[in-house]
């Protein structure tokens, strides 16, 4: 059962990262006045999404996603693996440039968000296993944390009148939303290994039930303060409620930050592995790359390239969804045939005894 939680967690903190928490990725999806009915639509694309890249980890068994990827794609595994590089990049530089964003009325030099980056690297030279065990202690800190932010929302008198409407453009929004986060997820969640079904089932289902509930309350506290132009539009709902929600969410946001670096932190450097020097250089390369491109900016980074990879994002869960699809037609066959046999014996048995 911990296995399950673990995983569950895993799934979680990858995907509530600055964009999740502080409100920000949200708003840049779907806009202002969203219907509180996307929150159970993007849960049930999530456990599909999970129930798929858990599978496909679990048939091919492989421990870094480009050797995943060679299985999926074969010779043309490079356009996977550049695609899921550029993401996890992509991904820690908004992070970086998150953590800076928050820590900045403290310190207005932009070096925290690199200070946790080279943690999440030490926490990575550990492997799955140091991965696990941090979400595992500290993703239930952050969702306990994030309800009460949007609980204290709910006593504004503002609300937004589209509140209750669900537009059809909402489905393939939806669709693009989850396929940005689940592509970061990917990287980790097709190279946990040998898992069994309950595991693969019961995890995706926690997760998905969890980030549901997450969006649900994120989503209604969005539209009673309209509070939607904000850069961290969640961490200035919480101004508003008090200085020691205000303060703790500050923690939790920081904190939901480090867990979604840590996995774009290990996709990189377990891509790494083997290629180059060794352990420290490969990881001194993805900090420093991080780094560099976290200077574009949080909000930036957020708007202009998280839609680009959900959208690129959905080719790669095709991919994955044909092998499934492929690999369970190739298992059908030899008991197709054996029933064929069985069936032709049957008939000559009776013919002969006719």
């Amino acid at each position: 059962m911990r296995r399950i939680f673990s995983i569950a967690m895993l799934i979680i903190g990858t995907m509530i990262g600055a964009g999740f928490c502080s409100g920000r990725e949200i708003v840049s999806f779907f806009g202002s006045g969203i219907s509180v009915l996307v929150a159970p639509l993007c849960g049930i694309i999530i456990f599909a999404a999970c129930v798929m890249f858990l599978t496909v980890g679990n048939k091919i068994g492989e421990k870094s996603f480009d050797k995943v990827n060679g299985v999926l794609l074969g010779k043309y595994h490079f356009v996977a693996d550049v695609f899921l590089l550029i993401n996890n990049l992509i991904v820690l530089s908004a992070m970086v440039a998150g953590f800076n964003s928050l820590t900045k009325p403290i310190v207005p030099v932009p070096v925290f968000g690199t200070v946790a980056a080279i943690v999440c690297a030490l926490i990575v030279g550990r492997g799955a296993k140091g991965m696990l065990d941090c979400n595992f202690l500290v993703v239930p800190v952050i969702i306990v944390s994030l309800a009460a932010v949007c609980f204290s929302a709910f006593k504004t008198d503002i609300m937004d009148t589209s509140f209750g409407v669900f537009r059809l453009r909402l489905f393939p929004l939806s669709m693009v939303y989850v396929s940005m986060n689940m592509m970061l997820a990917s990287t980790v969640l097709t190279t946990l290994g040998k898992l069994s079904k309950k595991q693969i089932i019961l995890s995706s289902a926690l997760a998905a039930a969890f980030i549901t509930a997450l969006l649900a309350l994120i989503i209604t506290a969005l539209n009673c303060t309209g509070n939607y132009s904000a850069e961290m539009p969640v961490l200035e709902i919480s101004s508003g409620a008090g200085k020691w929600l205000f303060v703790i969410l500050s923690i939790v946001t920081g904190i939901s930050i480090f867990t979604t670096m840590l996995t774009a932190v290990g996709g990189l450097c377990g891509y790494l592995e083997g290629k180059f020097a060794g352990k420290v250089f490969n990881s001194a390369i993805v900090i420093i790359a991080g780094t560099a491109f976290s200077f574009l900016g949080f909000t930036r980074v957020v708007s202009l390239f998280y839609p680009l990879v959900g959208v690129l994002g959905l080719a790669y869960i095709a991919v994955c969804a044909h092998y499934l699809r492929k690999t369970s037609a190739m298992l059908r066959a030899p008991q197709k045939s054996v029933r064929k046999r069985a069936g032709r014996e049957k008939r000559k048995r009776s013919l002969v005894n006719q």
